[in-house]
């Protein structure tokens, strides 16, 4: 077990990510509010080490803002929070970069958007790990785990809290975890 990357985290004090973001959207103001956002990515990421995974909105307003970033070790991840632009996600396919569908299994993370996006990674919700019926936990990951080998994909469990939620995406076959159990997000200044 070893640290294989980090998600950039956008907090503010007093107000929900997911309300800043739909705010934003509302207000025609993604592209102004992931300018912030990525200014603050370049200013600390080098001091991460691994792979840094980043929310990009679904939108995606104009893919080649991202194109800063290429070469540099980062995924994007595609956040359901929207309808997803798949002209614009292609854009970032052939600018080469590596693509994650975020949150599966919540929204409109849909089977449809896992084909049509092809992802090199798909992160489960933290409400599957998280769920009280083992067998079916258990049953799902292991179904994505071996449909994203057969297309060469790497599943990651978000929201592993304890051992049990750790041992369980372990033993049904996840590439990687993501949870207060493995590290806690860390304030960057």
């Amino acid at each position: 077990m070893k640290v294989f990357g980090f998600e950039a985290l956008a907090r503010w004090k007093n107000l929900k990510p997911n309300e800043v973001f739909w705010e934003a959207a509302q207000n025609n103001l993604v592209l102004e509010l992931e300018t912030l956002i990525l200014t603050e990515i370049c200013r600390i990421g080098k001091s991460t080490k691994g792979k840094t995974f980043i929310n990009v909105h679904p939108s995606l307003p104009d893919p080649y803002f991202w194109e800063c970033l290429k070469g540099k070790n980062v995924v994007l991840e595609i956040t359901e929070s929207d309808t997803i632009c798949f002209t614009a996600l292609n854009v970032l396919r052939d600018l080469g970069f590596i693509l994650a569908l975020d949150d599966f299994g919540t929204g409109s993370a849909t089977l449809e958007s896992l084909c049509l996006v092809e992802p090199e990674y798909i992160k489960l919700d933290k409400s599957l790990i998280q769920s009280k019926n083992i067998l079916s936990r258990d049953s799902l990951i292991t179904a994505f785990v071996g449909h994203a080998t057969r297309m060469n994909t790497k599943v990651i469990v978000e929201g592993i809290e304890n051992r049990e939620q750790l041992q369980a995406a372990r033993i049904n076959g996840s590439h990687y975890g993501q949870g207060y159990f493995l590290g806690k997000p860390e304030i960057i200044c």
